[in-house]
């Protein structure tokens, strides 16, 4: 199981190319890919394990870029909750007070 880990590590830059395609801004682009690292170690290894088996890593890279594509667009995704909404909130909190 540690060397599909490692083998999605190594696809760290290849993510940060394809988050180029939806957005230009480098730090939501950091933080998504981040989140995607996590998500796939928090995700359920037998999955993982069965979508490397079926398809190799072209068949992960290619899971991983339509979880990166919503969590950068999907207005209900974890990312969205955790850094846009939150952010957007303090925003608008800090225009009111001044």
């Amino acid at each position: 199981m540690t060397e599909i880990y490692i083998e999605i590590s190594k696809l760290t830059d290849k993510f940060r190319t394809m988050a180029y395609g939806i957005t230009t801004d480098e730090n939501k682009i950091h933080e998504a890919v981040q989140e995607l690292m996590l998500y796939f170690l928090s995700m359920n290894p037998d999955t993982l394990k069965a979508i490397y088996d079926k398809d190799g890593i072209n068949g992960v890279t290619k899971y991983g870029a339509v979880a990166l594509r919503r969590a950068l667009t999907s207005t209900r995704s974890n990312f969205y909750y955790k850094y846009e909404k939150y952010y957007t909130h303090i925003d608008n909190t800090i225009y009111s007070y001044t």
